[in-house]
């Protein structure tokens, strides 16, 4: 149980910090054209970012809350889950429209697979260990 424990904390941390950062380049133009090449920044677009920031920082905290009691808030983990797929998606879909292009999406792709075996992983931790032939 203890393993869980951390490997849960260590997710719901690194989704914090993770989510943290995202903030910023949807809040400060320059950042967002630096990582996504983006430079149309109307008014749509700034409205857009500003509720998709309040979502990310409302995540954020989420994930800090769950962070203090992770193994009572393990469901966090599977929520965070849908939320990394869904992102993931949406960043596909850009890509193959031709928004933005695949190799600004690299890194953050890579960031997402490790976000989800934390998430995943922590949160199916029993299971695993089951299925591997060891007690839970």
């Amino acid at each position: 149980m203890r393993r869980q424990e951390k490997i849960l904390q260590t997710a719901f941390l690194v989704g914090a910090i993770t989510d943290a950062g995202a903030i910023l380049p949807m809040l400060i133009p320059p950042l967002a054209k630096l990582l996504w090449g983006f430079e149309d920044v109307s008014g749509a677009y700034k409205f857009a970012m500003g509720y998709g920031a309040s979502l990310m920082l409302g995540w954020t905290v989420l994930l800090i809350w769950a962070y203090q009691k992770p193994m009572e808030r393990k469901a966090v983990a599977a929520l965070t889950v849908l939320v990394i797929w869904g992102l993931v998606i949406t960043e596909i879909a850009a890509v193959l429209t031709g928004h933005i292009a695949a190799w600004r999406m690299m890194p953050t792709w890579f960031l997402q697979a490790i976000l989800l075996v934390l998430f995943a992983g922590g949160f199916h931790y029993s299971k695993i260990r089951q299925w591997r032939g060891r007690p839970a």
